[in-house]
C-alpha cells in the first residue's frame, strides 16, 4: 500500500504552499492583511444592523428539528428568529420590535442553505486562474459542457498565449498560463494529458494545469524545467505539485483577498448562509489562513466553519491538539468557528487515484503514471487507526476523506476499533462518548450493503459530492467502473433508511457551488453525460423534502452548527434565503433553475436578485 503520495488536493491542499512563499507571512496578519480587508470590502457592510421584520404571504418551510411545517408568516430582529407560525401570533410575538412587514408575494422562505464541505481559499486561489473547467460559464455555470475536449480547452489556452501582457508573472518576471479545472474524464473524448500534449501549445511559456479534482496536474516541458522536476511525462502528483507551484506566479495579496471575496459573494448568491471548509491549514503557516477566513466571516456575507487538514504524520495532529480545541457549541453570531479534524485517506476516482478493491475498469486504456491501476492509499492502516484514535480520544470530530472501496473498506475497519469497548480498550461509557462526535466520512463514494450496515452501526454519517451521480455518473458507469460498480455510487436513500445523517456538498472547486442544484441532483439522479439523460440507480433517490434537509438542518449538524442555523426555529440565527419558487413543488422539476431572490445573514439582507434594495 503506497503512502508517498499525501495531502489529497481535492481536501486541501498542495496548491496553498503558494500562500506562504510570498504572498503572506505571518506580520500580514496584523498589518497588510487587515488592510487588503479594509480596502476590498465596502465599510457599508460593516455597518449595516439586523432589521425587524415580519415575513408572510408566501411558502415558509421551517425545517424545524422536531418535523418541518409550512407556516404563515415568520418574525424577526435583533438578528434572531423571534416566532414563526400564523401571521396573527407571530405580529404578538413582535409587537415590542417594531417590525416592519414584508410581503412575499408568493415566494418561498426557508433557512439559509449549508455548503458541508468545500475548499474555500484553494477555491479563491483559482479565481484569478484561466478557467478549464467542464461545465459551462456563468450564467449555466450549474450544466455540464457537453462538447468539453482537449481541443477546447487548447484554444483558450492558446488564447490566453497570444496576450502575454496579459499573463501572470514569475519573480523572475517570466510568464506563465496557470489553468485549473481541467478534466480528461469528462472530455469527448477522454484524452490524457501529458507534456507531449502540452508542449505544441508552447516550448517557452511554462503550463501548469491543475485537474478538477485537485489530485492532478498536468505541465509542459517548460514548466517542468523551471520547476527543477525532472519528470518528462508531465502529469505530477501532489508533492511534486507543491514543488511546482512554489516557482509558479503568486497572486498579490489585494487580489487574492478580491478573489476570496467572490468566493464567499458567490456563495451567497446561491442562497448559502453558511460554509465549511473541509481543510483549513494545509501550509506551514496555518494561522495565516485562519487569519484570512475569520476576517472573511467577519466581513463577508456568509458564517464560516472548517476542519483542521491533517497530514498521514502523527505530529502533525500533535500540533493541532496541543495549540487548538474543537468549538462545538457556538454561541450568539459567532461568525467563524473550528470544528474537526480531517484525515485523508485516497485521491480521487475520477482521477483515477482513488483507493479500490480492484483494477479501475479503463485501466488498460487510461492511467496516472506512477499511480497503480488500483490508486493509492494515503496511509498505512496501523497509522490511520492510531490517528484516528487519537483525534476522538481528544473530543475532535473528524471528517475521513474515502472515495475507493478499499479505502471506505480500512476507514470503517479503523472507525470500528476506536469507537467499540473492548477488554483493555476503551470502556462502554468511552465507546458512547465517541460515537455522539458526529463522526463523518466524506464523499463515501462507493458504498456496498456491508459498509452502510457498518456506517450506521458505529453511528457514522455521510456526507455525498452528489456530483458524482450527475456529472459524472455516464463516465464512471461506461469507462472508469463499468455497470454493475457504479450502481454503488452516493447511496443516498440507502444511508438514510439505515438511520445516519445525510448531508450533501459540491467539494467546491471540484464541483459548482450550488444547493438546489445538489437537491436536484439527488432527487433525480439523472447522468447529464448520458445521452438518453439516463437515471443512475433510481432506488436511491432522495425525497424533496430530504433532499432539502441534506442542505439546511442535515448539513448543520454535520457541521455541530444545528442549535444556531439549519431551521427557522425561534433563538435560532435569522439566517434567511428566499426563493421564486418552491424546491418542494413536484411540478418544479429543473430545482436548480429555481431563482435566490434574498439572501439574509442573522437578520441583515447580503444579497438581493431583485434591481432596487436600499437594504445591501
Amino acid at each position: 500500500m503506497s503512502h508517498d503520495h499525501l495531502g489529497c488536493a481535492c481536501c486541501n491542499l498542495p496548491h496553498l504552499p503558494t500562500l506562504t512563499s510570498g504572498l503572506l507571512t505571518e506580520t500580514a496578519l496584523s498589518g497588510e492583511l487587515d488592510a487588503a480587508f479594509q480596502q476590498t470590502y465596502s465599510p457599508h457592510s460593516r455597518t449595516l444592523t439586523p432589521q425587524a421584520i415580519i415575513f408572510h404571504n408566501g411558502v415558509i418551510h421551517t425545517m424545524a428539528t422536531d418535523g418541518s411545517e409550512q407556516v404563515t408568516a415568520l418574525g424577526m430582529a435583533g438578528g434572531t428568529i423571534i416566532a414563526t407560525g400564523t401571521l396573527q401570533d407571530v405580529r404578538q410575538a413582535m409587537q415590542l420590535h417594531q417590525p416592519r412587514e414584508v410581503d412575499l408575494d408568493g415566494s418561498t422562505l426557508l433557512p439559509g442553505f449549508i455548503e458541508p464541505h468545500m475548499h474555500i481559499l484553494p477555491s479563491a486561489l483559482y479565481k484569478s486562474w484561466l478557467s478549464l473547467t467542464p461545465f459551462k460559464p456563468a450564467p449555466q455555470q450549474q450544466e455540464l459542457d457537453l462538447e468539453y475536449s482537449f481541443q477546447s480547452i487548447s484554444q483558450k489556452i492558446r488564447t490566453a498565449l497570444a496576450q502575454p501582457d496579459k499573463l501572470p508573472k514569475d519573480k523572475k518576471g517570466n510568464p506563465w498560463v496557470l489553468g485549473f479545472g481541467v478534466d480528461p474524464s469528462l472530455m469527448q473524448p477522454w484524452e490524457d494529458i501529458t507534456a507531449s500534449q502540452l508542449n505544441p501549445l508552447s516550448s517557452t511559456v511554462p503550463i501548469l494545469l491543475m485537474n478538477s479534482s485537485g489530485h492532478l496536474a498536468y505541465l509542459n516541458t517548460a514548466a517542468l524545467t523551471a520547476a527543477g522536476i525532472p519528470d518528462p511525462s508531465g502529469v505530477l502528483t501532489e508533492i511534486d505539485i507543491a514543488k511546482a507551484l512554489l516557482v509558479a506566479p503568486q497572486p498579490k495579496l489585494l487580489e487574492f483577498v478580491a478573489c476570496l471575496k467572490r468566493v464567499l459573494d458567490n456563495a451567497s448568491a446561491m442562497g448559502f448562509t453558511t460554509v465549511f471548509d473541509a481543510g483549513l491549514g494545509a501550509t506551514e503557516q496555518p494561522q495565516v489562513e485562519i487569519g484570512l477566513l475569520k476576517l472573511a466571516a467577519h466581513l463577508g456575507p456568509v458564517r464560516i466553519g472548517a476542519a483542521l487538514f491533517t497530514k498521514p504524520e502523527e505530529q502533525a495532529l500533535d500540533k493541532w491538539l496541543q495549540h487548538y480545541k474543537p468549538d462545538l457549541d457556538s454561541h450568539g453570531d459567532q461568525r467563524f468557528s473550528i470544528k474537526a479534524i480531517k484525515l485523508i485517506a485516497d485521491g480521487s476516482n475520477q482521477g483515477l487515484t482513488g483507493y479500490q478493491s480492484e483494477p479501475y475498469a479503463c485501466s488498460h486504456e487510461h492511467s496516472v503514471p506512477g499511480v497503480p491501476d488500483t490508486g493509492l492509499s494515503n496511509y498505512e492502516p496501523s497509522l490511520f487507526t492510531r490517528m484516528l484514535d487519537k483525534a476522538v480520544a481528544h473530543g475532535w470530530p473528524v471528517l475521513v476523506h474515502a472515495n475507493g472501496d478499499k479505502a471506505v473498506e480500512y476507514v470503517l475497519d479503523s472507525y470500528a476499533q476506536v469507537l467499540t469497548s473492548q477488554p483493555g480498550g476503551i470502556s462502554e461509557e468511552e465507546a458512547h462518548k465517541r460515537r455522539q462526535l458526529r463522526l463523518r466520512v466524506e464523499h463515501a463514494s462507493l458504498l456496498n450493503d456491508d459498509a452502510i450496515s457498518k456506517m450506521a452501526e458505529l453511528q457514522l454519517n455521510p456526507s455525498f459530492l452528489i456530483g458524482h451521480v450527475g456529472y459524472w455518473g455516464h463516465t464512471f458507469q461506461r469507462t472508469i467502473f463499468g455497470q454493475e460498480r457504479t450502481q454503488l455510487l452516493d447511496r443516498c436513500q440507502s444511508a438514510l433508511q439505515a438511520g445516519m445523517h445525510v448531508s450533501l456538498h459540491s467539494d467546491h472547486f471540484v464541483s459548482p457551488l450550488g444547493p438546489l442544484r445538489m437537491m436536484e441532483q439527488a432527487v433525480f439522479r439523472t447522468m447529464e453525460g448520458a445521452p438518453g439523460k439516463e437515471v443512475l440507480n433510481q432506488d436511491e433517490r432522495l425525497s424533496r423534502m430530504a433532499a432539502l434537509r441534506a442542505v439546511t438542518l442535515d448539513a448543520a449538524w454535520h457541521c455541530h452548527l444545528d442549535h444556531l442555523v439549519g431551521s427557522l426555529e425561534a433563538g435560532k440565527r435569522a439566517d434567511l434565503v428566499i426563493l421564486a419558487q418552491d424546491p418542494l413543488d413536484e411540478t418544479v422539476r429543473k430545482i436548480r433553475d429555481i431563482v435566490v431572490e434574498e439572501t439574509w445573514l442573522a437578520g441583515i439582507k447580503v444579497h438581493s436578485n431583485k434591481k432596487s434594495s436600499d437594504d445591501i
